[in-house]
């Protein structure tokens, strides 16, 4: 409600609340409605007024950011010292001394943690920017060792000789020179102890069941889209699907990191970073690499780096806004404004048959391409008028933002601009997705005090393709992140030509149906009617207090088989929760079992959500054991 109160305050005030909807109402176009709306707040003075870069570089605060960090590292708090010289680097100028300090500093906890590759990339780029000559030995003597316990010994005794060189102009005496020299001779030559092997080989790889889809390439081949006229278009298998197999992958069209993962994740790939690479400019995002940070900066940061606080510290403006904002400067930076124009206009005209909107002219439905994002459904005409104005008011902060930050748009494209903003806003509200991480960082759970600290949140996504799955209260498949790129797993057996459901947060174990309903209806402008229901399924609570003694077999299974089989579940349930291991070597088993009660328990059940929960958690927790597949 804090945005609604910021911008209807004064009519408020005026008493001129109702004119001014009614005014809003009878208006005949949505670029009609946005100028209204813009020259509205324009006069009441609600608009920002200036834009400017107010998180720039610089030097005493990364000083004393390294300085905080450094007491962290002396008491072997790693994590925390991580954190804050990941902070330190953000903050420093490019280019000097202080950059290359955070970095070296950087390389210290990344060795102490054992993430001996990062701590190497850390040691060359401050190397490379300005690092101290005198005290260079340090990072020479870090890398030989980095090398020791990689098991690269060839390279560790090359990298030895770079070190005796640098040793020699250090501003220390000739004793303590020697000292060292023997120390790091006689390490060399001891057995390797903490030898670790490289964490990408023997990562298992993920792949679309059946490979992929020829005319939607994120989805398996298994599964095409389909039309109604109560649900729109959906996605459906067509074969038998077991419970594991993987029916979509995603990379995003667009997405924004949530705030508190700013200084841990990649801005443009969404991966976690431990030594990431800093904007040049502000002090606000960091990148894995070069490549990240240079396909971020064309894809809008160049206008997002000096509106980044003034937008996101704006009444109102939260991740969902912020990626509708990022979603326009990416198709803008990508198409240029005139053909961004020319697509909005021609897709707000297209009379195509319902379920081909978004294909491009070959025939294809792509997660890349602008049409897909764009004709994804907004609801507008569901959505009440308070509801519409106040997204108009966003689209007008979002229009006056980018203009002050640089961005020309002629005034006779100005309602255009305006209208494709609105829908964008309103397809973002009905479509984005979260994504959520475990954290593996001190520093980043203090960060978010007050949320589950199994599920860090990472960014919001927009993905044109796992958008067009309608919500289940009991959901067949659930989505993980896996850097960045979202899988879809079967999580029940799903019988030939059925639908594909999602689950937009609300499932039937976890909330009461009443809740579930209200929460749909206002977020997402529909009534749901899922099987769970319509039989007002009971919370997992209630189903957890019924003896096993009375669930209802529907079949002449062996009753000694089902026992055992789900013995073996509650004793892997039980491994889990003890730490004795991650689950993954159990998690075929866990399909299997879960396909046996799907065939043979009367649900709901609370072994067949116990079985569900241990699936997710399982891949969740493992998703940095496997690699995707590229298509």
């Amino acid at each position: 409600m804090v945005d609604r109160l910021f911008y209807m305050e004064c009519f408020h005030k005026k008493e001129m609340m109702g004119e001014v909807y009614v005014a809003f109402a009878k208006l005949p176009t949505a670029g009609d409605k946005f100028l209204y709306t813009y020259n509205l707040l324009k006069k009441y003075k609600k608009l920002p007024t200036e834009c400017k870069l107010t998180n720039p570089k610089n030097n005493k605060k990364a000083q004393k950011i390294r300085a905080e960090a450094n007491v962290e590292f002396q008491n072997a708090e790693f994590n925390s010292a991580l954190y804050g010289y990941n902070k330190s680097v953000m903050t420093a100028k490019i280019d000097t001394k202080d950059y290359a300090l955070a970095l070296a500093n950087r390389s210290a906890a990344l060795y102490h943690l054992e993430e001996y590759n990062a701590c190497i990339q850390d040691i060359h780029r401050a190397l490379t920017n300005k690092y101290p000559i005198e005290l260079s030995y340090k990072l020479y003597e870090r890398e030989v060792k980095c090398l020791k316990y990689m098991g690269k010994i060839p390279q560790a005794k090359l990298k030895f000789k770079e070190f005796l060189s640098h040793l020699s102009v250090a501003l220390i005496s000739k004793e303590k020179k020697k000292d060292i020299e023997m120390q790091i001779k006689r390490f060399l030559k001891e057995t390797n102890k903490k030898e670790t092997k490289n964490k990408q080989d023997n990562l298992d790889v993920i792949k679309l069941f059946g490979g992929p889809n020829k005319n939607i390439p994120a989805l398996s081949k298994f599964v095409k889209m389909k039309y109604s006229e109560s649900m729109g278009r959906c996605l459906v298998v067509s074969s038998d699907i077991n419970p594991g197999e993987v029916l979509a992958i995603e990379k995003p069209y667009a997405g924004v990191l949530r705030r508190e993962s700013y200084e841990f994740n990649c801005q443009n790939c969404f991966k976690r970073c431990l030594n990431g690479i800093p904007c040049l400019k502000c002090t606000l995002v960091i990148y894995c690499d070069e490549t990240c940070r240079i396909k971020s900066y064309e894809n809008g940061h160049k206008y997002e780096c000096s509106i980044f606080s003034t937008f996101n510290n704006w009444p109102g403006i939260d991740h969902m806004e912020h990626l509708s904002l990022y979603i326009f400067l990416k198709s803008v930076c990508k198409l240029g404004l005139d053909e961004y124009i020319a697509t909005v206009c021609a897709l707000n005209s297209d009379t195509t048959d319902p379920m081909m909107r978004g294909f491009n002219k070959i025939g294809k439905y792509l997660s890349d391409q602008f049409c897909s994002v764009y004709t994804l459904e907004g609801n507008e005409t569901k959505r009440s008028v308070s509801d519409l104005f106040s997204r108009h008011c966003h689209a007008a902060v979002m229009v006056s933002i980018m203009t002050l930050a640089g961005l020309q748009i002629p005034n006779h494209q100005l309602g255009t601009v305006g209208e494709s903003l609105v829908h964008i806003i309103c397809a973002v509200s009905s479509n984005a997705h979260g994504i959520t991480q475990p954290s593996d960082c001190e520093a980043q759970l203090k960060s978010s005090v007050g949320l589950d600290n199994k599920f860090i949140p990472v960014a919001s996504l927009l993905m044109p393709v796992l958008s067009l799955l309608n919500h289940h209260c009991d959901p067949n498949v659930v989505r993980h992140n896996y850097n960045g790129t979202i899988v879809l797993t079967a999580i029940q057996p799903i019988s030939k030509d059925s639908q594909l459901f999602d689950n937009y947060g609300l499932l039937y174990a976890t909330h009461p149906k009443e809740f579930r309903l209200r929460i749909l209806k206002n977020q997402f402008c529909f009534s749901c009617e899922c099987s769970s229901c319509e039989h007002n399924w009971p919370l997992y609570n209630v189903l957890a207090d019924q003896p096993r003694s009375e669930r209802k077999i529907i079949t002449d299974i062996s009753l000694d088989l089902l026992e055992k089989s789900s013995i073996k579940l509650y004793e892997i349930i039980n491994k889990i929760k003890s730490n004795k291991c991650d689950g993954l070597q159990y998690i075929q088993f866990l399909y299997s079992h879960l396909k046996l009660l799907h065939n043979n328990i009367r649900r709901p059940c609370v072994e067949y959500c116990d079985c569900q929960e241990t699936i997710k958690e399982i891949l969740y927790n493992t998703a940095n054991k496997f690699i995707i597949e590229d298509y």
